[in-house]
């Protein structure tokens, strides 16, 4: 009750604030409006004022009830976000009136974020009905409307509580289908606690993860904002709130994974800033540079530019938008992933506004044409269109935004600056990762000032993305490059050096001897640094990949502008050769362009691509042949970001130049590197593993180098300062080099230590891991969990690490406090009975509590005794040897807690509990551990069918024609699957039910459903129903 309390002081506070906010329009609190109907009538009330143009009267209820069902009819939040953009910003609804006249109702109108007739209401403790019987009736905290409708909705937890409470509770909502109705205009969900605020996107319950909600930020240095006045201020003011919900939301229309996504704190400075510069722009005499947004490589820059380019080809004084990406590879994945963002864009693809140009002609007619669209082209196609002059200066009068993606690659050649000089009226704005501080001409010179940046720093802080852990690995020692190699291959560099000269380069080398970008290196084309090289990937194959959860990308490189493929087709044959003597063999592959340049290795280059293409489709079941060189790249890209519908995925592919850069797969962790990387190129290959996936098991990109060990750490450590710490924009700026300490991961050492703390914590709060905190100790709890996570992140780092002997995990154990028994017993018994207290405590499903232990060995527990000891049990009642059945029971729950497959565990559970009380008088005694897989077997389908009964009663659904049609349905269904009406099944059983539930229906509150809601509720339960019972039995 004092927590209640708390909460409501709290939510009381948090309205006053919200009343306080705005400007021209503010926030209203509406202390009357306290259930859904009344939402509804003042909804009414705002369409109506705000058409009076179109109307002549009150809607009637008819007329009305027209646009409830549009609304309610919002099944998902994409299409709420659909029906809430409306045709080029403006929602409407369709109404035919009583009199016959035909009218569209404006709902909002985006033109008057702020302004106009836009009105904004806050509503409190809004009692929502169960959906889904058995499940209670809610009450939600605070909702914000905008023109009536529901939009932000804010849960509020008192101090002491985790802003994630709030978070899982609107969860729980979303699970029980509560926001529908009215609610289904939901677009943002806000958790809080007086210290702690959080906001993210709206979801449907299979796509919910917390790891998409985000703390604001600050604008000047991004640090979060905690304190929930200043959260308030800053993100839930008009007109930001509402901004927030419409300008700065993603409608991603991507197949079969529509959502909707809301932009994070630095995305919106980046976008909001430019437009304002943009906005303010004299495409007459300004200067064409606008400025560089400056975002960590992996941090979402796609959705950032495309807002941008969105919301700038609305602007007055903008006729073009035209966002140029660097290489023309890139072109269709970014047209693609526009086109996906695109509101305006039609189901069938059709219509919208983001385009791209197949040719330069194509481009040209683009241009010219009316309308405010979005052209995505390449850097290339549109120098072409520069060069071939051909009607330029009829499109080089128009204001032309250009949004350049991958900025630091265009700073080299003539071609940007090309571009730049023909369209005088243009303006500037660049996108990247890596900006290019010391070449000239540097990014800032192109782009201008930098506008905003968002440092790997910051976005490792934030989670965005994970830091690295980088190994610099020995394959030519010191002695043996010395002694073998570095004399002749100095003496065929620098054929009129004496001897002395020799060891005199030798013992002092220079930064170009070990670049492989200047000059060819002692690595290059070295049989026994290749084999080397294969033998440590394979070697540690399964540790670093997890056993192939995870893949991997090897890049490797020739000096001296000599061809790199003959080198990577080295390590390709070796790859081949060594796999082959692997128990379970590595799917390899590698890709390299075609050579049509007609030099002395186009041959050699062409066949080495057939041999690859050949043991791919050997490998894979497909036919290319090298003419299709680009189809077979594209297909073994889908392989490895696990992307291809086949669910076949390659483990390693081998690069030079390509996807090192621009190139996303979340379940790639390792990069493997030959060659000398350093400057933005390092960071953009690194980045390629530094995609958030499970912070569990994969706790960091992985980077593993092969040539020039200290030269490569040095060269790491300056980049890694340069670009992570966003002074370096800053003309003379030093470079701090402690900024490496907070992107490289710990090592071994450091990550032992850490464990060290975190197994003692846990054992003070186990009783030396006997037991686990009551449900009175909350805060405990709560901190076990805590620490339980953090040891299953540390020991997630151990046992990926080189240092790890995997062999012998009991000396590891050892010594970060820790018996073999022990560890056993804590990540097994104590974890899962911590996460069945914490469920029961605060009311959600054990599934529901994140905790997946890390174990040092598979836990194994042996079926065959388990299945002894039930035998045991059943005959120890039987006899009536309580006692004795007591202790068995005991045994068996022990070991049933130890097991992986909770399904069984909880089966077995309850047939234990089901015998303790006494339910086993209808079996054969004595029992024997052969009769226990059919016994287990019957008293599961007994408990399914007795489950189905009592809901085919609680629906009205036992006396009609098709009640054994319930059952097969149920039984056959596959989980998460919508296979329950394959053949109109489902819909005849819900047609027959719906004619006798008034009177069959055992369920109070269902007797007394109106027919349409009992056909809609019934559809809906049903379906969660077969789903619950499949993952139970």
């Amino acid at each position: 009750m004092a927590i209640e309390k708390a909460e409501l002081i709290f939510e009381d506070k948090l309205i006053h604030k919200l009343e306080t906010l705005g400007g021209v329009k503010q926030w209203k609190y509406e202390p009357s409006i306290k259930t859904t109907d009344q939402l509804w009538s003042n909804f009414k009330n705002i369409l109506e004022e705000n058409n009076r143009d179109k109307l002549d009267e009150p809607l009637s209820a008819g007329e009305f009830a027209q646009v409830k069902r549009i609304i309610t009819n919002l099944k998902t939040p994409y299409e709420a976000g659909q029906f809430l953009y409306g045709l080029n910003g403006v929602s409407q609804v369709e109404v035919d009136l009583d009199s016959g006249k035909h009218v569209y109702l404006t709902v909002f109108d985006q033109a008057q974020i702020g302004a106009g007739n836009t009105r904004y209401q806050v509503v409190n403790q809004i009692k929502r009905d169960a959906v889904i019987p058995g499940y209670p009736d809610r009450r939600f905290d605070t909702t914000l409307l905008i023109n009536g409708l529901p939009i932000i909705q804010i849960e509020e937890k008192a101090d002491y509580h985790d802003v994630d409470e709030a978070l899982n509770q609107m969860h729980r909502y979303i699970h029980e289908q509560q926001y529908g109705d009215i609610f289904s205009t939901i677009q943002i969900l806000v958790g809080m606690t007086p210290h702690d605020a959080k906001y993210m996107a709206r979801t449907t319950d299979e796509m919910f993860n917390k790891t998409f909600a985000f703390q604001w930020q600050r604008k000047e240095d991004n640090t979060p904002v905690l304190d929930w006045q200043e959260f308030t201020s800053n993100m839930l003011s008009i007109p930001m709130a509402h901004q927030m919900a419409t300008n700065y939301m993603i409608l991603d229309g991507t197949p079969r994974k529509q959502m909707i996504k809301v932009m994070r704190p630095y995305q919106v400075y980046a976008a909001s800033s430019i437009i304002d510069k943009v906005r303010q722009h004299d495409f007459d005499i300004n200067d064409q540079e606008i400025g560089y947004i400056w975002h960590a490589t992996g941090s979402g820059k796609t959705i950032s530019s495309f807002k941008t380019a969105w919301l700038a080809s609305r602007l007055p004084n903008v006729d073009k938008v035209i966002f140029l990406v660097d290489r023309v590879a890139l072109t269709n994945q970014t047209v693609d992933e526009y086109s996906a963002y695109d509101p305006e864009k039609g189901e069938n693809g059709n219509g919208g506004v983001v385009t791209d140009a197949a040719n330069r002609w194509v481009l040209s007619k683009k241009i010219k044409s009316k309308g405010n669209g979005i052209i995505v082209t390449s850097i290339q196609k549109m120098a072409a269109l520069v060069k071939d002059k051909k009607g330029i200066n009829d499109i080089a009068k128009k204001n032309i935004l250009f949004i350049v993606d991958e900025a630091h690659r265009s700073t080299a050649g003539d071609m940007l600056q090309s571009i730049k000089t023909t369209f005088t009226r243009s303006a500037w704005v660049g996108y990247t990762g890596t900006p290019n501080f010391d070449k000239a001409p540097t990014t800032r010179d192109i782009f201008g000032n930098l506008i905003h940046a968002y440092t790997i720093v910051d976005a490792i802080r934030d989670g965005n993305v994970l830091g690295f852990k980088v190994d610099f690995e020995t394959t030519l020692s010191d002695e043996v490059l010395k002694e073998q190699y570095l004399p002749a291959y100095f003496k065929a560099r620098y054929p009129k050096y004496s001897e002395k000269q020799i060891q005199d380069r030798i013992e002092n080398l220079q930064l170009e001897d070990m670049d492989d970008m200047i000059e060819p290196s002692v690595y290059d084309n070295n049989q026994k640094h290749v084999e080397l090289v294969v033998k440590d990937v394979l070697d540690n194959w399964d540790k670093r990949s997890r056993n192939s959860e995870y893949n991997a990308l090897f890049t490797t490189h020739v000096g001296g502008n000599k061809a790199s493929t003959p080198m990577a087709m080295m390590f390709y044959k070796e790859f081949k050769k060594q796999n082959k003597l692997r128990k379970k063999p590595l799917k390899i592959g590698i890709t390299f362009s075609q050579d049509n340049s007609n030099s002395d290795n186009q041959l050699e280059n062409n066949k080495s691509l057939e041999e690859a293409i050949k043991d791919y489709n050997k490998q894979f079941g497909t036919s290319f042949g090298v003419k299709d060189a680009k189809e077979y790249t594209e297909q073994l890209v889908s392989r490895l970001n696990r992307t291809i519908y086949d669910g076949n995925y390659v483990d390693l592919v081998i690069v030079v130049d390509q996807l090192l850069t621009g190139f996303d797969a979340p379940q790639l962790n390792t990069l493997y590197v030959d060659r000398t990387l350093q400057g933005s190129a390092l960071i953009q290959a690194y980045s390629r593993t530094n995609r958030v996936y499970d912070m569990q098991t994969k706790p960091f990109g992985r980077i593993v180098n092969y040539r020039w060990p200290v030269q490569s750490e040095k060269l790491m450590k300056k980049a890694l300062a340069e670009y992570g710490d966003k002074n370096s924009a800053n003309e003379q700026q030093g470079l701090d080099t402690s900024v490496t300490n907070e992107v490289i991961s710990p090592n071994f050492k450091k990550v032992k230590e850490e464990l060290k703390v975190v197994v003692k914590r846990l054992s003070d709060t186990t009783n030396k891991f006997t037991s686990v905190p009551q449900n009175l100790e909350k805060n405990r709890q709560d901190q076990m969990l805590k620490d339980l996570r953090q040891y299953n992140h540390l020991m997630a780092m151990a046992k990926q690490d080189d240092e790890y002997d995997e062999q012998n995990p009991e000396k590891f154990l050892k010594e970060i406090g820790l018996s073999q028994k022990q560890e056993e017993t804590l990540t097994t018994t104590l974890a899962i009975k911590l996460k069945k207290k914490i469920a029961k405590r605060i009311d959600a499903d054990f599934g529901d509590i994140d905790l997946n232990m890390e174990h040092i060995h598979e836990v194994t527990v042996s079926y065959s005794y388990l299945k002894q000891l039930i035998a045991e049990l059943m005959n120890q009642k039987h006899k009536k040897e309580e006692e004795k059945a007591q202790n068995t029971a005991k045994k068996i729950k022990e070991l049933s807690d130890r097991m992986d497959d909770r399904k069984k565990a909880e089966q077995i559970n309850q047939f234990t509990d089901s015998i303790l009380n006494n339910n086993g008088s209808n079996f054969n005694y004595p029992v024997t551990e052969n009769d226990i897989d059919e016994i287990l077997e019957r008293y599961s389908n007994r408990s399914m069918r007795e489950e189905i009964l009592a809901y085919k009663r609680k629906w009205g659904l036992v006396d009609i024609k098709d009640n054994q049609r319930v059952n097969e349905i149920i039984y056959n269904h596959v989980q998460g699957t919508d296979d329950l009406n394959m053949n109109g099944d489902l819909d005849n059983i819900i047609r027959e039910a719906s004619q006798v539930y008034t009177t069959d229906a055992e369920d109070e509150k269902i007797r007394e459903f109106g027919k349409f809601k009992y056909l809609r509720s019934l559809s809906d339960s049903i379906r969660e129903f077969a789903d619950e019972i499949t993952k139970k039995y």
